[in-house]
């Protein structure tokens, strides 16, 4: 019964173990769902933003253009210069500068970093933020000034070069339908932070490409400082747009966090994501936005780090959640035990004697009606003893009730030790007591266990220092040689006991059918 009521204690607590264990992480299969939709409209918001900023970016920059090429006079000065000697053009170009640069002034307020006019063939013939730098031949450097000259078509991208990192509007340039050479429209990466990214938290910043950074030697020369970046080794910072940390502990608590090797493999991907980490107990978004080169080449990545409350909210309803599941789930466990262990004790009182521990009448005629149907598909052999013992009115009488309590105990411990783990000992009524054997050879088998047990009781038990001794008169039945009703079986081992008694007290005896002797 012990081992009964310990077995559904451990199933249940597994039970519970297993219910918690899977809700727990239902519950964050459930966060983390919320948490990565959450990201993925981020990544979308931002893409959108940019999206719309680089719209309002292409429409100024064709106005500016369309606003060239009405210019009849600069179309003029401009086709003049493309086929004019180098003295002529230098005195082109200061006529060019002198009419654009108040205009450009302007320009440079509504955010436009840079506006620079090729000849045909790729050559530089007029910077306006640097009209002293002209001449140099841009078609090893500049992609999209050659793309644009070769096709004859507007071009548009990220472009990195020793003298500007930006997005360029490049457009090719016509006089009475010959081509004339181009014109560039740029804002600086610097101007893209400043206009597109309001309300960093912790960092934003735009990651050029290794490969093609360390290709440009002139960079630092012009003011361009490339730092190296912990988020993936094929990509630096540009350090004018690399916002000023107030925290200086955020990216050494980024690195014990490991997020690198999460941001690398995403990163290699060349699509547009959003990632989440804990710092300093609050959630942080990083935002990547691939931008790509003249070739559709992912050559840039703009980043930012910014703080979410929604994410934050998040994390606490998960812990408030989980903490109060755990909370319920703890007292259904603590009351699941009490049923278990309450119906155990009901069932232990229903069919067990209190005093002994032995199973009582009710629950013995159970297990005997069950160990006979055993026997009989089995072809087994099964005695059954009944035991009633000699002198327990004098004990009671002379030493009272409690040292009878003891005398029922002592036999109860002396049957359970004469017996083998499958038969079955049990306190029928008051002083009787009856024992199952199952599985005997044969009839000595019952009598030699039979003789055990009166041995045992003989020897006594000590009480108040006394040896208190009391016999027992054993009468025996057996299946199938005697009957394979149970009751019947119980009624000849009671038959045979009471014989045993008129024959002398303490001694054990076979049920004898003398109708058939």
């Amino acid at each position: 019964m012990l081992e009964t009521k310990r077995n559904k204690i451990i199933a249940t607590t597994l039970l519970f173990i297993f219910i918690t264990i899977a809700t727990i992480q239902i519950i964050k299969k459930i966060e983390s769902n919320k948490r990565e939709y959450y990201l993925h409209i981020q990544s979308q918001l931002f893409v959108k933003e940019y999206t719309t900023w680089h719209k309002y970016l292409k429409i100024m920059s064709q106005d500016i253009y369309t606003m060239y090429t009405n210019n009849t006079k600069l179309m003029q000065l401009l086709d003049k210069a493309s086929y004019s000697s180098e003295q002529e053009q230098n005195i082109i170009r200061t006529e060019v500068y002198n009419q654009l640069k108040k205009n450009y002034k302007r320009l440079e307020h509504m955010g436009i970093s840079q506006v620079h006019f090729h000849l045909p063939n790729n050559v530089s013939f007029l910077r306006m933020y640097a009209p002293q730098d002209y001449g140099d031949d841009l078609s090893q450097t500049r992609e999209g000034i050659v793309l644009t000259n070769k096709t004859l078509q507007a071009q548009e991208g990220f472009e990195v070069c020793p003298y500007l990192l930006g997005y360029r509007f490049i457009y090719p340039l016509f006089y009475k339908n010959k081509h004339i050479g181009s014109v560039e429209i740029s804002y600086s990466d610097a101007s893209i932070i400043q206009n597109l990214i309001e309300n960093f938290v912790y960092d934003s910043h735009v990651l050029v490409s290794k490969e093609i950074a360390i290709n440009t030697p002139l960079a630092q020369q012009h003011g361009i400082v490339y730092k190296k970046t912990w988020e993936s080794d094929a990509y630096y910072i540009d350090a004018a747009t690399h916002q000023k940390i107030k925290d200086q502990n955020f990216y050494d608590m980024i690195n014990k966090i490991q997020l690198k090797q999460k941001l690398q493999e995403s990163i290699q991907e060349a699509k547009p994501f959003s990632q989440n980490f804990d710092y300093n107990y609050q959630q942080i978004v990083v935002n990547f936005l691939p931008i790509p080169g003249f070739y559709s080449k992912n050559i840039a990545y703009l980043v930012t780090y910014t703080k979410s409350t929604y994410l934050s909210r998040l994390e606490i309803e998960k812990n408030y959640i989980t903490l109060l599941f755990c909370v319920v789930i703890f007292f259904f466990y603590i009351f699941s035990l009490y049923l278990i262990i309450s119906r155990e004790k009901l069932k232990e009182l229903a069919l067990f004697d209190p005093l002994t521990q032995l199973p009582n009448r009710a629950l013995f005629k159970v297990e005997f009606h069950n160990e006979l149907n055993r026997a009989q598909r089995y072809k087994r052999k099964v005695a059954l003893l009944f035991i009633d013992l000699d002198g327990f009115k004098a004990v009671n009488d002379t030493y009272g009730h409690h040292a009878g309590d003891q005398i029922l105990e002592f036999v109860a411990n002396v049957l359970s030790s004469s017996i083998r783990s499958i038969d079955i000992a049990s306190r029928f009524a008051g002083d009787e007591f009856a024992v199952l054997l199952s599985n005997i050879h044969n009839d000595a088998d019952a009598l030699k266990v039979a003789n055990n047990i009166m041995e045992k009781i003989n020897e006594g038990t000590s009480i108040n220092h006394k040896i208190v001794k009391v016999g027992a008169s054993i009468g025996i039945s057996l299946y199938p040689e005697h009957s394979q009703n149970n009751e019947e079986l119980i009624r000849f081992a009671d038959k045979a006991m009471y014989e045993a008694k008129k024959l002398g007290k303490n001694r054990a005896i076979i049920y004898q059918n003398k109708e058939n002797n």
